[in-house]
């Protein structure tokens, strides 16, 4: 049976479905970073302006926009808002491949952050609404794990394909390899997008709720219990900017110290990606789902928390190994562990908060997510490695000066938020 026959779409398809976007978004968004030495030699740019165009400017909308488009997705049928966003990003993307300068370049990465703005949001609502709470974690964490599946695609068939491209292997039609690259990225959204929108239906029961909450409500409900989310938002803000740290700098830190082509480097960052980023999204979800289960209410902030104070261990361990084959694999454990906050922070929003404001407070989450951990984090490494460390290793040292203390700090945030969960957080969700 299709789909769109049941009442109530299966959690199993439908999550992949939304994972296969996920993936997409990612693959979007991602591959800039891998292609940061011809972009900047073509378009002339430092680490600072590349910083802008590979986080500024797809968080700037993404972060405006994704308010009133969760309050859509609150009201209206979701599907169509999903569908919306993925055509738009996906024409966006092959906008950056026809793109001749930087300020074209810039506002087509805004293109893909407003259409990335309709997904996860709308996804996280969508998906509490069909699966049960004690399945919800690993049902997420599944989600979440298209995104490491993305990067991964982004960094192995990106960096295949420059390397084809620019040996002569593939005709590139007079553009740039780079270019290229970016138009076959776009394609397949435009494709998924009409399946989503053919076989995914909105939720039955979704249509009885009376209740639709606005901003206001929104607000009150936050500001009632702002401690909780104040503490969440920035915790799990300062563990995105390790996790975005390792994903938008790492394979500049293995072309600059390890001296590896673009083939080499889109190979292992791809197996890193795929094996350690999904590995550990699942292993964090499985983690909440069991603890759970035993009555541990605090399990969110007990996997998160484990995972930002593991991930910066970790990643220090890797820096003061440098560049040899142990600074690799300590570097593989940080992203593993760098992975598990994503479904937590999900999870505890989609359990404390009522069904009609979900989608909405998610955006919140990712609106802070994208200026804090991936802009902000993002520019400050390119600052530190123009200004400060600029020797040819030093985007190592400015991975570490950021991304370590970003990650202990929001261990600490969301450890704070435990006491307050427990207390008051679970309450207003069920009622």
């Amino acid at each position: 049976m299709s789909i769109s026959a049941a009442r109530t779409p299966h959690p199993i398809p439908t999550t992949i479905l939304f994972g296969c976007a996920y993936v997409l978004s990612f693959i979007d968004r991602q591959i800039l970073s891998l292609m940061i030495g011809p972009v900047k030699a073509d378009l002339h740019l430092n680490d600072f302006q590349f910083a802008i165009l590979n986080g500024f400017a797809f968080a700037l909308l993404y972060s405006v926009l994704s308010l009133p488009i969760s309050m859509m997705a609150d009201r209206f049928p979701r599907p169509p808002i999903i569908v919306g966003g993925l055509a738009l990003w996906s024409v966006a993307t092959i906008g950056c491949g026809l793109s001749n300068g930087f300020a074209s370049l810039f506002i087509c990465r805004m293109g893909v952050g407003i259409g990335e703005a309709a997904l996860v949001p709308a996804v996280y609502s969508f998906l509490a609404d069909i699966v049960p709470a004690a399945r919800l974690g690993r049902i997420i964490a599944l989600f979440s794990a298209g995104s490491f599946v993305g990067v991964g695609i982004a960094y192995l068939f990106g960096g295949m394909l420059m390397a084809m491209l620019q040996s002569g292997g593939v005709q590139g039609g007079g553009l740039a390899p780079w270019k290229l690259c970016f138009i076959a990225a776009g394609v397949p959204g435009l494709l998924l997008a009409v399946v989503i929108a053919i076989v995914v239906p909105e939720v039955a029961a979704r249509g009885k709720t009376a209740v639709r909450s606005g901003l206001l409500q929104t607000g009150a409900f936050i500001l009632d219990r702002k401690w909780l989310f104040l503490l969440h938002f920035l915790g799990y803000s300062c563990s995105a900017i390790m996790l975005f740290s390792l994903m938008s700098w790492s394979p500049a830190y293995l072309m600059r110290v390890m001296a590896m082509p673009h083939a080499a480097v889109g190979a292992i960052m791809s197996g890193i990606a795929i094996l350690c980023g999904c590995g550990g999204v699942y292993t964090s979800g499985r983690l909440m789902d069991a603890l759970t289960t035993k009555g541990v209410v605090i399990a969110p902030m007990i996997v998160g928390g484990m995972g930002m104070v593991s991930a910066a261990l970790l990643f220090l361990v890797s820096v003061l190994c440098g560049a040899g084959h142990a600074g690799l694999v300590f570097f593989a454990l940080a992203f593993f562990f760098a992975s598990f906050p994503m479904a937590p922070s999900a999870v505890l929003i989609q359990t404390v908060t009522p069904h009609a404001m979900r989608a909405q407070v998610s955006a919140i989450m990712l609106l802070c997510n994208a200026l804090i951990g991936l802009s902000g984090g993002s520019m400050l490494i390119g600052v530190l490695s123009d200004r400060v460390f600029t020797a040819p290793d030093g985007i190592r040292l400015s991975l570490a000066v950021v991304a370590i203390p970003a990650s202990l700090a929001g261990a600490l945030m969301v450890a704070a938020t435990a006491r307050l969960y427990a207390k008051r957080g679970r309450s207003p969700a069920q009622t």
